[in-house]
């Protein structure tokens, strides 16, 4: 029993007990980081959507607040190490020396936060935007730190390493508010096709989704010992491509109908 007292009055249960108090203290600063961080990062990214706050667009958002969260966790952690007696030259060195570690293990991962800062700096692709790369392609949901995701025609959600689409051609079907259709359309040769063209003209300029009626026009691109293709060219917003187009060929095709131009012959009748 004297011994345990004598272990428990020793000026080393006293820096044991300090240390202790210490760990306990930085183990609370950290987890205490850990809430403020998150409850951080949901109010940042909601003042940046509000109209009363700063009303940053919603590619860039997910960016900003994830730099605010990392940038209050690392703060928490380097209080925390310095609260349990860690210098700071000490902590200065370590995490310096863990960073370049980190950076030569995780050099595919660093890629893809670079390409995620091209991607949102220079605009490349915004949320909202439909694009396709050579493997794939979708609405831009969200493009984040380490990668971008997708949702694609079918609904199917894709996430997609940044580095991985940067890399790679884009093809952005939303960026530009107009684009041009081809619309092929078959006609036996033996009709009055100087009256088809003039018709089917008329009916292409004059339909409610073509945006400049002049620059719309029809033309025979190929010719057969039956049959003629005729392909009508115009200009329509990209806000329903598929609908205008296929609003725009239901017209033309009604138009032949009503005319009486007859259709080419099924193949070897």
């Amino acid at each position: 029993m004297e011994n345990v007292l004598d272990i428990f009055s020793n000026e080393q249960f006293s820096g044991i007990l300090a240390i202790a108090v210490n760990i306990l203290k930085a183990l609370g600063i950290f987890i205490l980081g850990i809430i403020i961080s998150k409850w951080a990062g949901a109010r940042v990214s909601k003042r940046l959507g509000n109209n009363k706050g700063v009303n940053v667009n919603e590619t860039l958002r997910p960016f900003l607040v994830t730099i605010v969260k990392y940038g209050i966790l690392f703060a928490a952690l380097y209080s925390a190490l310095t609260i349990a007696g860690i210098p700071a030259s000490s902590l200065l060195a370590v995490f310096g020396a863990a960073g370049l570690a980190i950076a030569l293990a995780v050099q595919g991962t660093l890629s893809n936060v670079a390409a995620g800062m091209m991607l949102i700096f220079l605009k490349v692709i915004r949320v909202g935007e439909y694009i396709a790369t050579p493997s794939v392609q979708g609405s831009v949901l969200e493009i984040s730190l380490f990668t971008t995701k997708l949702r694609a025609s079918n609904g199917v959600m894709i996430t997609v390493p940044n580095a991985q689409i940067w890399s790679s051609q884009i093809t952005n079907y939303s960026r530009a508010e107009e684009r041009r259709i081809d619309i092929n359309i078959e006609l036996a040769r033996d009709n009055d096709l100087d009256k088809a063209l003039a018709d089917l003209t008329k009916v292409l300029q004059s339909s409610s989704h073509v945006i400049h009626p002049e620059k719309a026009s029809i033309a025979i691109t190929a010719t057969s010992a039956r049959s003629v293709t005729l392909q009508a060219r115009a200009w329509i917003t990209t806000d329903d491509v598929r609908g205008h187009t296929s609003d725009i060929s239901l017209a033309l095709g009604a138009i032949v109908r009503a005319k009486g131009y007859k259709l080419p012959p099924p193949p070897y009748s």
